[in-house]
């Protein structure tokens, strides 16, 4: 599910040539996400940042969760992890309930200010980095969805160009992302890996789609099936009515004549 974008930067905000050199500031920008989780359980989330032109690097980047709980500590430093498409790292993570979150995605300085250093370092390169974040629900599974709360923010420090000047001077700025719901609130849902995803989708012609609807076994309401039983009934209570009928028009065992008997309406007597 999409987040927001982010930006990594770090770079002159202007060129010496166009000013004093105290202007020319540097400024190092990270991206930072507030995940709060309001539910009675514990969630699980995966984020995945994704970039192409350049690419997220292991070697230029760190990540840093800032979470107070048992069993954790403030400030945990990480990396992220490598998949199978190059543009795409992730990062996952554990948030208790009713507990909140800060994950940190910042360019690694800290090889370009201790040894050994790096060649080239990301400030003589201007290091400057745009992409995108998604979140993903890891558990617990539930396809009914959990909601998040989801603060995306960009931070910088403005630094001199020169650290050791008698009195550096440093700003800091933060300012705060749109979301891609337009909201602060996201419902995470679980996904089913057990699904195999077709190409392109099932094709289905629309002459399959008529001959399917033309050949569908016609419903019959309610009301009809009541008056076909109403009919049924009368039919068999017209019929016990002839059985009846017909069965008063035999003769019983009692009328019936012997042999030499003569029978003259319905009466037994001799022959004559």
């Amino acid at each position: 599910m999409l987040v927001s974008t982010f930006e990594l930067l770090v770079k002159p905000i202007s060129t010496p040539r166009f000013g004093p050199a105290s202007a020319s500031r540097l400024v190092a920008q990270g991206y930072f996400l507030t995940i709060a989780n309001p539910n009675n359980v514990d969630v699980g989330v995966r984020l995945q940042f994704a970039a192409t032109t350049p690419t997220l690097t292991l070697a230029d980047t760190v990540v840093i969760r800032d979470v107070l709980a048992v069993g954790n500590a403030s400030n945990v430093f990480g990396e992220l992890v490598p998949t199978a498409d190059p543009k795409k790292l992730t990062y996952d993570l554990n948030i208790p309930a009713h507990d909140t979150v800060l994950v940190t995605l910042l360019p690694d300085l800290a090889r370009d200010v201790q040894p050994p250093l790096g060649t080239p370092d990301l400030i003589t390169t201007q290091y400057e980095i745009r992409g995108y974040v998604d979140i993903f629900l890891r558990s617990p599974f539930n396809l009914n969805g959990l909601n998040v709360l989801l603060t995306p923010e960009h931070r910088g420090t403005f630094l001199p160009q020169d650290l050791a000047a008698p009195n550096p001077d440093f700003d800091q700025l933060v300012y705060s992302l749109p979301t891609a719901t337009g909201s602060s609130l996201f419902t995470l849902r679980s996904f089913r890996t057990d699904l195999i995803e077709v190409p392109g989708g099932m094709q289905v012609s629309q002459k399959a789609i008529k001959d399917l609807t033309d050949n569908t076994i016609p419903t019959v309401p309610i009301s009809g099936i009541e008056q076909m039983f109403n009919q049924m009934a009368e039919r068999i209570n017209g019929l016990e009515e002839r059985i009846e009928a017909a069965g008063k028009s035999f003769i019983s065992p009692q009328e019936r004549p012997e042999v030499g008997e003569q029978v003259v309406n319905n009466q037994v007597g001799n022959r004559v």
